[in-house]
């Protein structure tokens, strides 16, 4: 296998924008990694898009070649992913095989989702076709109901209230408030999150992330596009790890709720990978979609034993300044959870923490990085491991 570099990333700012396209707001993502990274449209031998519900709100498949028409870069290989919530994480993991098997020398991967010109009832139907249909969705089950049933066998198994959850939530909205392309600037605390709104017991309003809209992009290069790049002044961020793997899709065929088997196995492959173990990780962008899917990815990641994820919340632990710092830049529940764009937007905010172009959001000597992306309540998995050269 070929070594795989992340040379740049491109991001729109996360928030409602019924003005914009699903190309409009994905060719500004792939055409700012372009020009981060200094490379021409004619360097790139693919580009692959991750999405997942355009189909069913705008009436569009073909995203990728879409894009690239929009991009300058009719004419390369063009393929879409779809993995659900994990859609951006999938075309990551088709981007580094490009590379790794030396099929192309530079490619570019883009997550773009365009939901919120749609009624929020189709919105929530095309968010649980990522279900098991026959047993969940097509009975009423919807992504919110599914995680509440999840997250509340885990406080009675384990006998936690509601506050076990909070910091979760407000360490991502204090990251948040620092990111400018996050849409919720806005800072909670512990009574903020006890006492809002309860949407499906005992999921709060501050459980769960914002609808919206976003695009991200990467571009990733072979290593002699990358050691060109080194000479010219720019600093490498290598992939040195790369894994997917899956659980059951519905929740009643899970050997145990509680566990996120496909997640565990996945973290399992790309520590194997990149020969690290989770002391060796600086910061971790979970699948923060839910409070409850932190505390599980915290445990399936091997950074807390089973059923004590919630007690890694602490600020000394999870902050920016803690020993295990998570949502950076306010993950998908303060910064946006655009779907299909998510995963693209973890790995673009790991590669700024690794280059130092984090900002305010800045985590200390970081050199090792590692995303999540899930895929429905967990049923696929994409972890990627970063490292600083």
């Amino acid at each position: 296998m070929k070594d795989v570099y992340i040379l740049s990333c491109g991001q729109i700012p996360v928030a409602k924008h019924p003005q914009e396209s699903l190309a409009s707001m994905g060719s500004l993502a792939v055409t700012q990694a372009l020009q981060n990274a200094q490379i021409s449209t004619e360097d790139v031998g693919a580009l692959y898009a991750g999405n997942m519900m355009s189909g069913q709100l705008s009436h569009q498949q073909l995203v990728a070649t879409l894009i690239a028409n929009h991009s300058g870069l009719t004419g390369c290989e063009a393929i879409t992913a779809e993995g659900a919530c994990g859609s951006g994480g999938a075309a990551m993991r088709l981007g580094y095989q490009a590379i790794a098997s030396d099929s192309h020398k530079c490619v570019v991967v883009c997550g773009v989702e365009h939901v919120t010109h749609a009624p929020r009832e189709d919105i929530t139907q095309a968010l649980a076709t990522a279900s098991c249909w026959e047993k969940e969705g097509s009975l009423g089950e919807t992504f919110l109901t599914l995680n509440a049933r999840i997250m509340q066998l885990y406080m009675q198994k384990h006998n936690v209230g509601p506050e076990a959850f909070a910091p979760f939530a407000i360490n991502a909205h204090n990251n948040a408030q620092k990111n400018p392309r996050a849409m919720l600037q806005k800072s909670i605390d512990t009574q903020t999150y006890l006492s809002s709104k309860v949407i499906s017991a005992p999921i709060k309003l501050y459980d769960a992330p914002p609808i919206c809209d976003g695009a991200a992009a990467l571009v990733l290069v072979n290593k002699d596009m990358a050691m060109a790049a080194k000479k010219a002044g720019m600093t490498l961020v290598k992939v040195t790890g790369s894994s997917v793997a899956s659980d059951h899709l519905s929740l009643e065929n899970r050997k145990d709720m509680l566990t996120l088997e496909g997640a565990k196995q996945s973290f399992r492959k790309a520590y194997q990978q990149s020969q690290l173990t989770p002391a060796d990780i600086d910061l971790f962008e979970p699948h923060d979609a839910y409070t409850i899917m932190t505390v599980l990815s915290l445990e399936a990641a091997g950074f807390s034993d089973y059923g004590c994820g919630y007690r890694f919340g602490e600020q000394s632990m999870i902050g920016l300044d803690g020993d295990m710092p998570i949502t950076t830049f306010g993950g998908l529940k303060a910064r946006g959870h655009p779907v299909g764009a998510t995963g693209v937007y973890q790995l673009a905010e790991c590669f700024e923490q690794l280059t130092e172009q984090a900002g305010d959001n800045q985590v200390k000597n970081a050199r090792i990085a590692m995303a999540q992306n899930l895929g429905g309540a967990g049923s696929v998995a994409f972890t990627h491991i970063l490292q600083r050269e």
